[in-house]
């Protein structure tokens, strides 16, 4: 069966409604009551076809498409159909779906269907598209029925010019980079976008009456052709009178005025009225805030102005427990007084322990492995104060002290305390630039030397103990950081952008000198309803340009790991980059039992013991000890998609990354790929993550590091081995030494479980 439906169709000969010219002088707010005006007429009064008298509610709709549609996007023109399509509640419940479960089923509706006729024949319309025919074929077929929209878009109007009048007694600025401009088509959105955009730059110069009257001719010789014009009527120039702020009981009405970004008596703005009431829910302070002014008329000179704020809680306490493959059980807790000393200053005590419970919770499956003190808790306590309006409306100045304790596995544990200084100065929408001096007293622990080896270039007892003493390193820092993004949690829409720099001399008080920088920039699209494209780009730089004593390079601590549920999730945490295998005790080399190399002591510490065999054979005796490096680069490209409608979503990503020791080894090369899967639960307080990571890179070739052996007397010496002397396994000691043994070839694991809170970025 094919029923057609055009504005040549006698049965729907009443929808045709003639768009023409409107006269000079008509504004844009009767346009839009006119359209509605057409558009209710036509809905309501337009008879169904007569192919819908014989369809009944129970016809199921099978498929929906749309064809034809050339220059407006696809996707676009869908979105104004309302007929659905029965289709798959989830696209994780595929399979339940092709054996007829877990099917949102749609049936016709007829005066839907005709409306959709309209809808779209008045969608091309409004875009300047006029000679657009829209048909419809309707196929009967086992179970239901399937919809085919055919568009003939034609060809549109087009402006060839557009006029603005009474611009030249205002000054530049105003005309420039309008929505609607001459060579696009005769767009009625454009049309309407424009005179706003006008009336809106007038109404920030000072014209707070400013109107805008605009008008079209579409000559009756040339159908295709469109002039535009529009005539500023600006009115008298207004200035901002007495503002009068009502609301406040313990915040003080001074904290509210300087949070204006105007004063009476200041030329009238309506982005100063907007930037103002931005300013004001920052402060964290007010639940509600509203900046009214009287409708202005055309007399008008002095607007006065009411500040209506209602105040929020100015003291918060949040208690928070998380659990996640890298921390184990963690818990945080958090007081805030956002009103502290008046004024709206903030003070906030925060502090957080984690790696809670760790030794039980390392053996189940997918939880990092730890041992020794990288199972012992950690943590930190810190105290924040931050003053707004530090000199100026832009300005804040913080401060901050903190004492912390921090784990990464396999590599050291950093127990620190210090402060901060930093002056952050807001930029422009969403952007905030700052300058900070972070003083701290920072010891590094390991569960042996070493860390103190790999990380440097000597692996002498001396630098070792330079090494275990605390150290100050006090750095510069600078940052820049923008956040367009549409939602804290989940975004969906906007992108973020954030760069940090370090640097630390003699001259600022650090122990080591270094200059380090990084940089994080994120973004968000969604091409389809539900589907979100998250994309990160990650690169980092670091050198050392002194050091204490005999040049030992970069501080571990400003060093760059990579790997975990945050980064390249097809390796553990830390895992990525240069690394190497240990076997602290040289002592279970020599052992002859079993699998075990064997080798004599002479082997061990000369460095010839060959451990490729136990390292295929029982590749647990080995610890993997990440040595991170002075480059990062890392990249995300991640799919969200819904599986359970605002409770659970679906991920499909591809992340790429790679740390090389210095400038010199970059080899992009060298990047690893690791596709993966997740499902996201959206709960109160995030997404709560699980992913799986897939790493296709085979065996790698790592070196092995033990340490040295010695003879223990019987006076408990640790005495040198004698060359061609054999001594019992039990009269074995082990020194502090470290001895570099043959590579051997090292096979990752493929699959990296990963369970987290918060979305990865």
């Amino acid at each position: 069966m094919r029923t057609v439906a055009s504005p040549h169709d006698g049965a729907l000969r009443r929808d045709s409604v003639d768009f023409g010219a409107y006269g000079a002088g008509v504004r844009s707010r009767r346009l839009r009551l006119r359209l509605l005006f057409v558009c209710g007429v036509l809905l309501s009064a337009a008879p169904a076809p007569a192919f819908s008298q014989a369809l009944r509610d129970t016809v199921e709709v099978l498929s929906v498409d749309v064809r034809g549609a050339q220059r407006v996007p696809v996707a676009i023109v869908r979105s104004v159909i309302a007929t659905q399509a029965t289709g798959c509640i989830s696209a994780a419940l595929q399979p339940l779906c092709w054996l007829g479960m877990s099917l949102d089923r749609h049936y016709l509706d007829a005066r839907v269907l005709t409306a959709d006729l309209l809808r779209l024949r008045l969608f091309y319309h409004q875009r300047g598209f006029r000679e657009a025919r829209v048909d419809l074929d309707t196929t009967h077929v086992s179970g239901g029925i399937r919809i085919l929209f055919r568009i003939h878009e034609g060809e549109p109007v087009i402006v060839t010019s557009v006029e603005i009048q009474g611009a030249s007694e205002i000054g530049g600025g105003v005309t420039g980079n309008l929505p609607l401009r001459a060579g696009q088509p005769l767009s009625m959105i454009e049309f309407e976008a424009t005179r706003d955009t006008l009336i809106t730059r007038l109404a920030n110069r000072g014209y707070a009456a400013a109107d805008v009257l605009a008008n079209y001719e579409v000559p009756a010789s040339d159908s295709r052709r469109a002039t535009v014009d529009y005539q500023l009527m600006t009115g008298p120039l207004t200035r901002f009178g007495e503002v009068t702020i009502t609301g406040t009981d313990r915040v003080s009405p001074s904290v509210v005025q300087r949070m204006l970004t105007f004063r009476e008596g200041d030329l009238y703005s309506r982005q100063a009225l907007l930037r103002s009431q931005r300013n004001l829910f920052g402060l964290a302070v007010f639940r509600h805030a509203e900046i009214i002014t009287a409708d202005p008329t055309q007399g008008d000179t002095v607007l006065p102005v009411r500040v209506q704020v209602n105040e929020g809680d100015l003291h918060r306490i949040r208690l928070g427990l998380g659990l996640s493959t890298a921390d184990f059980l963690n818990a945080e807790g958090r007081w805030v007084s956002r009103n502290f000393l008046g004024r709206a200053r903030r003070l906030e005590v925060r502090s957080r322990v984690s790696n809670i419970v760790a030794e039980p919770l390392r053996t189940l499956p997918g939880f990092e492995g730890c041992s020794g003190i990288y199972c012992d808790e950690a943590g930190s306590v810190a105290i924040d104060f931050s003053q707004p309006w530090f000199f100026d409306l832009q300005n804040t100045f913080g401060a901050g002290l903190f004492i912390e304790r921090f784990t990464l596995p396999g590599v050291y544990v950093r127990t620190s305390r210090g402060g901060y200084l930093s002056f952050g100065r807001t930029i422009g929408r969403g952007a905030v630039a700052s300058i900070g001096f972070r003083p701290e007293l920072t010891k590094l622990e390991s569960d042996g030397d070493l860390i103190f080896c790999v990380n440097f270039t000597v692996c002498e007892e001396r630098e070792i103990d330079i090494m275990r003493s605390a150290h100050w390193l006090a750095p510069l820092a600078v940052s820049l950081g923008v956040d367009r993004s549409n939602n804290v949690f989940s975004p969906t829409a906007g992108y973020i952008l954030r760069l940090d720099g370090e640097y630390a001399a003699r001259g600022t008080g650090s122990e080591f000198d270094y200059v380090r920088v990084i940089a994080d920039a994120s973004q968000y699209h969604d091409p389809f309803r539900g589907v979100v494209i998250a994309t990160r780009l990650r690169p980092g730089w670091a050198r050392a340009i002194g050091a204490p004593g005999s040049g030992l390079g970069l501080h571990p601590q400003k060093r760059f790991f990579g790997g975990g549920p945050n980064s390249v999730r097809g390796f553990a945490q830390y895992r990525l980059g240069p690394k190497l295998l240990a076997i602290d005790d040289g002592r279970v080399l020599a052992d002859t039992a079993g699998h075990r190399p064997g080798c004599t002591p002479h082997a061990i510490n000369d460095g010839t013991c060959d451990v490729s065999r136990l390292a295929a054979r029982a590749p647990g005796e080995f610890e993997l000890r990440p040595v991170g490096g002075a480059v990062l680069l890392e990249g995300n490209v991640e799919a969200r998609f819904p599986i359970w409608p605002d409770r659970l979503n679906g991920a499909a990503f591809l992340d790429v990354g790679q740390v090389w020791r210095s400038v010199d080894e970059l080899d992009l090369r060298t990047l690893a790929w690791t596709p993966g899967v997740g499902i996201r639960y959206m709960s109160p307080i995030g997404p709560i993550r699980v992913d799986v990571g897939y790493n296709p890179a085979g065996a790698e070739r790592l070196d092995v590091v033990t340490t040295e052996v010695c003879h223990r007397t019987a006076a408990d010496v640790c005495a040198d081995i004698e060359p061609g002397v054999t001594y019992p396994l039990d009269e074995l000691g082990n020194r502090r030494n470290l001895r570099t043994l043959p590579s051997v070839m090292w096979q990752p694991e493929r699959f990296q479980f990963h369970f987290s809170i918060g979305q990865a970025f």
